[in-house]
């Protein structure tokens, strides 16, 4: 009898255990495989009347943005991490660029499923402005999401692909809560592809074709010096680059 009963207790306990979990599966993915995109889809358009270009160098890429040599934004990378190098294409600000101290953007590897994050609590911006003059260093800390999202319709010319996500947002120390990041898109293979800011604007250029340029170096003029020096008003130079960023689609190189 007591083994009997001790053979029934057994099986009344095996029959309690919780079952066994699935296991999720999960990848780690390099972020060049999403940044990077094939340089057969570039140049890019799109909505609302957005033009974007990348370039390639070792370890760093830049995108020339509204078919202007002059108005761009460049990311390097190592081993271990890509960082935030120079920010050049800053709108209403013609000429102006910045770049960051510490400048982390990126891990170089991420985990599907996964979210990473970042407070980059100690960076300063270093500003330089239409001049070329450097302003004092001051305190600018950000803090960093990112994460990947499986067989998103990116639209366009570029269908159905996995992307990467960076969300990014300045804070004063005093609250440094993510209440309203910019988004970056990168859909695997393709590259950036979609920009949303914290006011709720964006872009999206996932469509192939318009004009490739290149970045011209820092402090440098471009043919817009031309327009400087004339009799133009300054509304009378946007209106002219507008107007050649909507053609841009139909020109060759």
């Amino acid at each position: 009898m007591l083994v009997t009963a001790l053979f029934m207790l057994m099986l009344i306990l095996v029959g309690c255990a919780s079952p066994t979990q699935p296991t999720v599966a999960t990848e780690t993915v390099d972020v060049l495989d999403y940044v990077i995109g094939d340089p057969a889809l570039w140049p890019r358009h799109g909505e609302p009347n957005h033009h974007q270009h990348q370039n390639l160098e070792p370890n760093r890429v830049c995108w020339t943005k509204y078919t202007l040599g002059w108005s761009y934004e460049c990311w390097r990378w190592d081993d271990y991490q890509m960082y935030h190098d120079v920010d050049h294409a800053i709108d209403g600000r013609r000429w102006e660029y910045y770049r960051f101290t510490d400048g982390r953007w990126l891990p170089r590897h991420l985990v599907s499923g996964t979210v990473w994050t970042l407070d980059v609590a100690t960076n300063r911006i270093r500003w330089v402005d239409a001049e070329c003059q450097a302003q004092p260093d001051r305190d600018f800390p950000y803090k960093l999401r990112a994460w990947l999202e499986p067989a998103v319709a990116t639209g366009g010319d570029l269908g159905v692909r996995d992307v990467l996500v960076l969300e990014y947002e300045p804070y004063d120390s005093r609250n440094p809560q993510m209440e309203h990041p910019e988004r970056f898109y990168f859909a695997k293979g393709a590259g950036w592809y979609r920009w949303t800011g914290a006011d709720g604007s964006g872009v999206t250029f996932n469509r192939v074709g318009g004009v490739a340029r290149t970045p011209t170096p820092l402090c440098a003029r471009d043919f817009q010096a031309s327009f400087r020096r004339s009799s133009r008003t300054p509304l009378e130079v946007e209106e002219i680059e507008y107007r050649f960023a909507a053609l841009a689609p139909y020109l060759t190189n």
